[in-house]
């Protein structure tokens, strides 16, 4: 009578937790939009009720920059250490000011992130993320004119206090928000220079929309 040989598991054991440990700090719900699946489907794929299949695995790798065989496999590494990551930054301003029309053109240059930096200290989707300049000065001492600043298009539900890029009647600005019970929001200039207005989400017809909170920003020094 021979004797069965043990199965060997499968090449993928082990796929969920990578999945996971690529995920790092984003919620289930910030990493599923950011590779385009369903919540539920990645529930599935961290435990490892479903495969994710060859067009999801190569968006994984590619918006994470990870290694192919190390996600299938477990074998090598997730990404070669201080791997960078290209993000856009648009030749728009964010206005700090009057307002600069929302013209969101493609990007006129890539510039490059350190990719492990975004994820575990900002806890941003690198594909989530821009940059954009400050104009104006309603916002200083916060930002100043010519700051940059990272902003990511990921908006939480309900709104938490933050400075946020927002359009109004075509117009880009970067402000701070309070939420407002009655769904209004409290757009505040920390310069005190400009007064705070209250925009109400539930009125017709409003050309209002948030579109990211700034999650860093950064200066050159001057002499």
């Amino acid at each position: 009578m021979s004797r069965s040989s043990p199965q060997e598991p499968p090449l993928s054991a082990g796929i969920g937790r990578r999945i996971e440990e690529i995920r790092g700090e984003l919620t289930q719900q910030e990493f599923a939009r950011s590779i385009r699946v369903g919540l539920r489907t990645l529930i599935r794929y961290e435990q490892e009720e479903r495969l994710p299949d060859i067009e999801v695995s190569a968006r994984i790798c590619e918006v994470y920059d990870v290694d192919p065989g190390w996600l299938m496999t477990g074998k090598g590494s997730l990404r070669p250490p201080g791997k960078s990551i290209s993000i856009r930054h648009y030749d728009i301003s964010a206005s700090a000011g009057p307002g600069a029309f929302a013209d969101w053109e493609p990007p006129a240059r890539w510039v490059s992130i350190d990719l492990e930096w975004l994820r575990q200290d900002l806890h941003v989707s690198p594909s989530d993320v821009t940059l954009i300049d400050v104009r104006g000065d309603s916002m200083t001492p916060t930002l100043l004119h010519g700051d940059q600043m990272l902003v990511s298009h990921t908006v939480a539900e309900p709104l938490p206090p933050g400075i946020y890029v927002i359009r109004v009647e075509g117009l880009l600005l970067v402000k701070r928000l309070e939420l407002q019970p009655g769904r209004k929001l409290q757009v505040i200039s920390d310069n005190p220079v400009y007064p705070p207005y209250v925009v109400d989400l539930t009125a017709e017809g409003i050309d209002f929309a948030v579109l990211g909170q700034v999650v860093w920003m950064g200066r050159n020094m001057e002499e």
